[in-house]
């Protein structure tokens, strides 16, 4: 389950040189095994238009000195790099030395003037998948209740935002007053679970795949919605030996 909530700041920053033209897509998918193992797989894309407006926008702040450059940082603060090359995807991923996390492939594409990758890896933990920078900021975690089942939750919010804050009020009323600059924007995270689903919060479930769908054109408010966002699904623990601890 993946969406790195902390991105919501840095779409603030974002929108500003996407205007109408900075829509993106991620699609992913994370299966679990009956030992904790599994395989994430993800897609990401962007417009051709919004990726040169951001090479401008750093080759810019690169212009104006570091002070101005650290404001348009990327790399702490993205759910991904929003790296299209395969190469230094895989060198900056080998770089790492993650234990537990193998990068199965890497692979981009271009269709209909949109930029793709296509990233899947495989993981003996849901704590190894935590080494990620997909995940390193995501509070998910596996425990087993007193039926037996597993519940598998990942907190998408902020966790030390409160009703009160002032930052988080002026961050929504920005969200949603952003919506229109986001249109095609659409995020679908995935997990399939090894056993049958007893219970979830996700938007569509088929199987024992639970699925959370968020498209800004079906809903305008999805940017404030993702902001508080709690995933979990509770599967049957019959046959499964994962230990929870260790997740």
């Amino acid at each position: 389950m993946e969406i790195e909530m902390r991105t919501l700041r840095l779409f603030c920053v974002l929108a500003v040189a996407f205007a109408l033209t900075g829509c993106f897509k991620i699609d992913q998918t994370l299966t679990l095994n009956k030992d904790g193992s599994g395989v994430l797989d993800m897609r990401y894309g962007m417009s051709g238009q919004a990726l040169a407006q951001l090479e401008t926008m750093e080759k810019m702040a690169e212009a104006m000195g570091e002070d101005s450059g650290k404001a348009m940082e990327m790399d702490a603060d993205t759910p991904f790099d929003m790296n299209f090359d395969e190469a230094q995807v895989r060198e900056e991923f080998e770089a790492k030395g993650l234990d537990g996390v193998e990068l199965l492939s890497a692979t981009s594409e271009t269709i209909d003037g949109w930029r793709y990758m296509d990233i899947k890896m495989a993981f003996d933990s849901l704590a190894a998948l935590q080494q990620t920078d997909l995940f390193e900021s995501n509070e998910v975690s596996l425990a087993r209740n007193a039926e037996g089942n597993y519940v598998l939750t990942q907190a998408g919010g902020d966790a030390n935002a409160s009703e009160d804050d002032v930052d988080s009020e002026m961050e929504t009323q920005m969200l949603q007053q952003m919506a229109t600059m986001f249109a095609g924007m659409r995020i679908a995270s995935r997990v399939v679970v090894p056993t049958e689903i007893i219970e979830t919060d996700a938007t569509e479930v088929d199987g024992r795949t639970a699925a959370w769908i968020y498209d800004i054109e079906e809903n305008p408010d999805v940017l404030t919605e993702l902001q508080n966002i709690n995933m979990r699904v509770v599967f049957s623990g019959e046959g499964v030996s994962i230990d929870a601890d260790q997740q």
